[in-house]
């Protein structure tokens, strides 16, 4: 990985857990914002974890958009759980799939 996309992956790692540092749930109530926090630093490393090894500069690109992109529609709306996917998206993407398969 090169120094700069290494750095930059850092900082956005540390931006995810400075958010959930201070993280409020939009309910206010105290256990939903424990319970998003714990989410936001678990998807976190889950993600950065199952990603640790890639090597290509597009796929880690794509990962760093990906996650730029999480990050700004949790804080607009205020929901760190990943949005709902249309099911003609889902429906497209399979095809996708199962053109790559056959």
């Amino acid at each position: 990985m090169i120094a700069s996309t290494r750095r930059t992956v850092l900082s956005l790692y540390m931006r995810v857990f400075r958010i959930a540092r201070t993280w409020q749930a939009q309910s206010g109530v105290p256990g939903d914002t424990e319970t998003e926090r714990k989410y936001i630093l678990q998807e976190a490393r889950t993600l950065f974890r199952q990603n640790q090894q890639l090597t290509d500069q597009d796929s880690i690109k794509k990962c760093l958009e990906e996650c730029e992109a999480r990050l700004e529609i949790g804080l607009h709306y205020r929901n760190p759980y990943p949005r709902a996917v249309s099911r003609k998206h889902m429906l497209e993407k399979t095809k996708d799939i199962f053109a790559i398969v056959c």
